[in-house]
């Protein structure tokens, strides 16, 4: 009898110190930084509920705290860095990921290198970013991918024979604008229409005057969610005469929806991630992320708000397997870790090349149909076909 109780006493023991070495391991500090205000909040929220859940569902899976650090950039570049060296400075976080635009991508990951903090991004797709070589920069989605998406689908889908460019003056605007007309031109397309406006412009008649007069079949537009209200609702009022109008990111989120409701119907956008365009190997996984957001948001969740999580997943996966000691020695296991990533999820197939950049990274174009964001292209990621022609306004 003595025995026996002297065997459970020992075994409760060795239970109880397992239990507490497992509940009581080093919490991980995360850092987020993103535009919750300003002009590219609309983005920034979406990205940051993802951030959020991915949070609170690593440490439901793996039973570790996650001490979770958010800054507002208010998107600006000068908000932006200051959010990171708060954040590896002040908060010492393991690792940052978060951040909207390439403008502020690009300082932000500079004071990330600084700081030796592992830096991870969804929001920078500038193809200068991962031209300086850090080694702690690395992004999930980036130009080539994108431009590629827009190309193919005006070339092969549409068939257009003459485009309307018009883009923001901002720096990733700027540079996928320029990579979609030489991609275009390439084919035999014509681009009478190639020009810039500016942060901030409210109208956009006199630029949508020159599609209109060159009479361009397609109205591309590269900019952020004020730059898509505006231009539509100033496409309507000239009804203007094209077959489509596609834009870059940030398209069909809730707030855009909301914002144009029926203006936003046979509307193109450009995405990471749609609802059902996982890899077969990634179904389950998808279906379960969908699941968990909208018990979460009582809502589906965006392109964005998928790269949010999928970003914190994978550097937490990454602190968390790089060991329990903190600083130069856990950032360089971080490093390690997301260098090795190598997993087919649902954006398709993750690794980071030297740069960071993410080596079979391919975005979509999907049309709003009844509310509804359908991928069109290509076509064998296609949820349904495409209405073309077709803009919300009438056209041709």
């Amino acid at each position: 009898m003595m025995r026996r109780l002297w065997k459970a006493a020992i075994t409760a023991g060795l239970t109880g110190i397992w239990l507490g070495t497992a509940f009581a391991a080093p919490a991980i500090r995360l850092g987020a930084h993103g535009p919750q205000t300003g002009s590219l909040a609309q983005h920034g929220i979406e990205q940051m509920k993802g951030i959020r859940l991915g949070a609170e569902e690593f440490e439901k899976k793996h039973k570790v705290k996650v001490e979770l650090f958010v800054y507002d950039d208010e998107s600006s570049p000068l908000k932006a860095v200051a959010a990171v060296e708060k954040l590896a400075g002040v908060e010492k976080v393991d690792g940052i990921v978060g951040g909207y635009g390439s403008n502020l991508v690009g300082p932000a990951s500079e004071a990330a290198e600084r700081y030796d903090t592992p830096y991870l991004t969804t929001g920078g797709v500038d193809t200068k970013l991962s031209a300086k070589r850090f080694k702690n920069f690395f992004r999930l989605n980036y130009m080539t991918g994108l431009a590629a998406a827009q190309s193919g689908t005006i070339r092969n889908l549409f068939k257009a024979k003459t485009m309307g460019i018009v883009y923001n003056s901002l720096s990733g605007t700027t540079e996928i604008a320029e990579m979609v007309r030489d991609e275009l031109v390439k084919a035999g397309i014509a681009v009478p229409v190639f020009e810039k406006f500016e942060k901030g412009t409210t109208n956009y008649k006199p630029i949508l005057l020159k599609v209109r007069d060159a009479g361009c079949d397609v109205l591309l537009v590269e900019g952020y969610f004020s730059d898509y209200v505006g231009t539509i609702k100033d496409a309507k009022i000239l009804n203007l005469p094209v077959k489509a109008y596609v834009g870059a990111w940030g398209i069909g989120t809730p707030e855009f929806t909301r914002e144009l409701g029926p203006m936003g119907e046979y509307v193109y956008g450009t995405s990471v991630w749609e609802m059902g365009t996982a890899p077969k190997a990634a179904k389950k996984e998808e279906a379960e992320i969908v699941a968990a957001y909208k018990a979460r948001y009582n809502e589906e969740p965006s392109y964005l708000a998928m790269l949010g999580y999928l970003s914190t997943k994978y550097m937490l996966d990454a602190i968390g397997k790089g060991g329990a000691q903190a600083g130069s020695y856990r950032a360089e296991q971080t490093r390690q870790r997301l260098r090795g990533l190598d997993v087919v999820g649902p954006l398709g197939r993750v690794a980071f090349d030297e740069k960071g950049d993410p080596k079979h990274f391919t975005a979509v174009l999907f049309q709003i149909q009844q509310g509804n964001r359908v991928v069109v292209y290509p076509r064998e990621r296609a949820t349904g076909s495409v209405r073309y022609p077709g803009v919300p306004w009438g056209g041709k």
